[in-house]
C-alpha cells in the first residue's frame, strides 16, 4: 500500500476507471472455474450458519460483494477508491461500502467471521504484507477465514493502461510461500492453497491461498 503518496496515487487510478471497471467486470463470469472453487470453499466453511459477517476488503465495484451476499453471508465492501465505492453502492443498493485501506479497516476487533482479498494486495509489496495479515488478525473472530488471491512471481511492474484509460499503477507479483508465511506469522493456518496456470488472458499464474484464524481456546467465548 505504500506511504501517503502511494495511496493517493492509487485511489485516484481507481476512481479514474471506476465506471470502466464495472463495465469490464460486472460479476464473477470472468473468474475460472478453479477460482470459483476456491470463493465456494470460503462459503462453505462459514456455513451452515446464515448471515455470518465478511469483509470484502479491495472490494472495487462490488462483483464479489454481491455474490457473497447471494451465497447468504452479511458482506460490508471496503475499497481505498472512493470512485469505485460510489459506483458499487450505485449498482448494488442493498449493500454496505465503505472507503478504507487494506492495513487500516473500518471494523472493529473481532468483528468479522470471514475477509476475502479478491486481487487486492497486488499494490501491496511483500514489505507490506505483513501489517495487512495483522489487521486481517485483528478483524477476524477466532475461527475465522480470510482467502486472499493473487498473481504469482517476484518483482514489481508499473501499468500505465487500464480499462480504456491512462494510469499511474505499481503491481506487485507474490511467491505463495511468502504470502503464507506472512499471513503464519500472525497466528493464522493454512487451510487450502491453490496455484493454477495461467489462461490466455493473463500473464502470470493465479494463486489463492485459504488461512484460517485457530478457534478460541475451550472455555473461552468468541466475540459476540
Amino acid at each position: 500500500m505504500g506511504n501517503s503518496e502511494d495511496l493517493a496515487r492509487l485511489s485516484s487510478a481507481y476512481d479514474t476507471v471506476a465506471e470502466s471497471y464495472s463495465a469490464a467486470l460486472p460479476d464473477t463470469r470472468f473468474e475460472a472455474p478453479l477460482d470459483m472453487a476456491m470463493i465456494e470453499a470460503l462459503c462453505a466453511r462459514l456455513y451452515p450458519t446464515p448471515g455470518r459477517k465478511v469483509i470484502d476488503a479491495g472490494c472495487g465495484t462490488g462483483r464479489m460483494s454481491i455474490h457473497l451476499a447471494e451465497a447468504g453471508l452479511d458482506v460490508t465492501g471496503v475499497d481505498l477508491s472512493p470512485g469505485m465505492v460510489q459506483v458499487a453502492r450505485r449498482r448494488h443498493p442493498g449493500l454496505a461500502f465503505e472507503v478504507g485501506a487494506l492495513n487500516r479497516l473500518p471494523a472493529a476487533e473481532a468483528a468479522a467471521d470471514g475477509i476475502i482479498a479478491w486481487y487486492s494486495i497486488i499494490h501491496s509489496s511483500p514489505s507490506e504484507l505483513r501489517e495487512i495479515a495483522g489487521e486481517f488478525r485483528r478483524v477476524l473472530r477466532p475461527g475465522g477465514f480470510a482467502l486472499v488471491a493473487f498473481q504469482v512471481g517476484s518483482g514489481q511492474r508499473t501499468i500505465r493502461r487500464a480499462y480504456g484509460h491512462d494510469v499511474d499503477l505499481r503491481a506487485e507479483l507474490h511467491s505463495p510461500a511468502d504470502v503464507a508465511g506472512c499471513f503464519a506469522e500472525q497466528g493464522f493456518v493454512p487451510e487450502a492453497e491453490l496455484v493454477r496456470a495461467a489462461r490466455p488472458s493473463e500473464k502470470h499464474p493465479q494463486a489463492m491461498l485459504l488461512v484460517r484464524m485457530p478457534p478460541a481456546p475451550t472455555g473461552t467465548p468468541s466475540a459476540p
